[in-house]
């Protein structure tokens, strides 16, 4: 990860000296760095074939991206966003380190690069050298790194919340003590876990994941401690190890912490505070090491007051609290979060679409998103399938989004109401969708990133009958 700041850093510096998008790939085509625009313009994957015949070729400048027959195959075939590309293969002694370009959007700068086309090979050369002496300091490059740190994208933002929280993971990386993450449903709590793991001392073991909301009641105990031979009928004749076993050495997330059952909350806070398990049936007590990160989308204040749940548990939960924005609270992260999900829906819809009007990202961010990052994701999946231009457009977007009700009003007293009613139609959706069974419920609550339980107590707050 470090790697990768580096690079993108001199990227960055680069590009505002030189007044031109950057963008470093390696040679699988997938991008190492670039500059922010590059990112919405083009993604983060090239058409490979095309580049792998620049290879021996230094520099070459593309005076007509997307028109020439060695584009025949890439998804932006006569319609390149590029005005102009200047392209260099990373060969060193005869190793390939990918290639790195200088591309121009505006034909204010295509010219610019024209008529200083030696200065900017000189600058390129210079960069090209500085890219491939950071990548030879390591043993190899593996992209997963990068995908990694691109997936933050879809958490953080430039929003003075997201920098807060980013800061706060940056200082906690050499802990190990419990985070409790808050937010509303949809805001990205399992990633943030996930990330928060990947950068922590622990990151080398395992990070398991239980929805404590999925489990029945009956077998929580065992699932989380694991069970004997013999423990109960039916139960494995070699026993089983539960979630704190699994997740030893490394990172235990507990989702939904909230719906833990009073009954197995005290035994939890036993295993936090002493860090002994031991499996249901057994004798034997056994010494793990597990970095706990609990979420919830429910107020502990409200769960407290009604005891339901524990004081002292929250206690030692919360000793890393760290309180997710909705994403109305973030609106100036829409649309890096809408080319972020363009990137990341491409293989499921098979629409490669980078771009979008001014109008279609106007009527997205005047949306105030009750169902946060799920929603939206859910959205620009919708407007790729339907989408049948180059760009997304306002056709695009499905019914209720448009519906003039479910925009943001200015007028406060009406907000509260707005989001009742947005919330309600993304639960009618969700069950029209998938069927107004119990099976379909519980597909529609897992969707919604809630559990059974709580959808049954919405569909009665917001009088939704099936």
């Amino acid at each position: 990860m470090l790697l990768l700041n580096s690079i993108s850093k001199v990227i960055q510096a680069f590009s505002k000296l030189l007044h031109v998008d950057i963008a470093c790939f390696n040679p699988e085509g997938k991008l190492i760095a670039a500059t922010e625009e590059y990112v919405r313009r083009k993604g983060k994957k090239v058409y490979v074939p095309f580049f792998n015949t620049l290879y021996g070729h230094h520099i070459t400048f593309l005076h007509q991206p997307g028109k020439m027959k060695t584009c025949d195959g890439c998804h932006f075939i006569n319609n390149c966003p590029s005005k102009i590309e200047l392209v260099q293969d990373m060969i060193i002694n005869g190793k390939k380190y990918g290639y790195l370009t200088f591309v121009s959007f505006s034909e204010e700068n295509e010219k610019k690069l024209i008529e200083n086309k030696e200065f900017y090979i000189e600058w390129l050369s210079r960069l090209k050298e500085i890219i491939i002496s950071i990548l030879r300091d390591t043993d190899g490059f593996k992209v997963k790194d990068y995908m990694d740190l691109a997936n933050t994208n879809y958490i953080f933002g430039k929003s003075k919340s997201h920098t807060q929280i980013h800061n706060l993971i940056k200082s906690i990386r050499n802990s190990t003590s419990s985070v409790l993450i808050t937010g509303e449903t949809g805001t990205g709590k399992s990633l943030l876990a996930q990330y928060i793991h990947k950068g922590s001392l622990v990151s080398k073991g395992p990070f398991v994941e239980l929805n404590c909301a999925a489990i029945p009641e009956s077998l929580f105990e065992s699932e989380l401690f694991g069970y004997e031979d013999g423990a109960f009928t039916n139960a494995r004749r070699q026993g089983k190890p539960g979630y704190f076993e699994l997740a030893d050495n490394g990172t235990l997330f507990l989702d939904e912490i909230a719906d833990l059952p009073m009954s197995l909350q005290p035994k939890l806070l036993k295993v936090l505070q002493d860090g002994i398990i031991r499996r249901v049936g057994g004798t034997t007590a056994k010494k793990v090491k597990v970095r706990v990160i609990a979420a919830t989308n429910q107020s502990f204040d409200e769960l407290i007051a009604g005891k339901l749940f524990r004081p002292d548990l929250f206690y030692r939960l919360n000793v890393i609290p760290i309180m997710v924005p909705p994403l109305r609270e973030r609106m100036e992260d829409i649309e890096l979060l809408v080319v972020n999900f363009l990137e990341k829906l491409r293989d499921r819809t098979g629409k490669y679409i980078n771009s979008f009007t001014d109008e279609y990202i106007d009527l997205v961010t005047s949306y105030h998103w009750p169902g946060n990052l799920r929603e939206l994701e859910n959205v620009i999946e919708y407007s790729l399938n339907i989408e049948t231009g180059q760009r997304l457009t306002k056709n695009s977007l499905p019914h209720y989004l448009l519906n003039k009700q479910q925009l943001l009003q200015d007028s406060k007293p009406l907000l509260e109401p707005s989001l009742a009613e947005a919330e309600r139609e993304v639960i009618i959706q969700k069950l029209s969708h998938y069927g107004s069974s119990y099976n379909g419920k519980q597909k529609a609550a897992k969707d919604l990133g809630i559990s059974i339980r709580t959808l049954y107590r919405k569909m009665e707050k917001l009088k939704i009958h099936s």
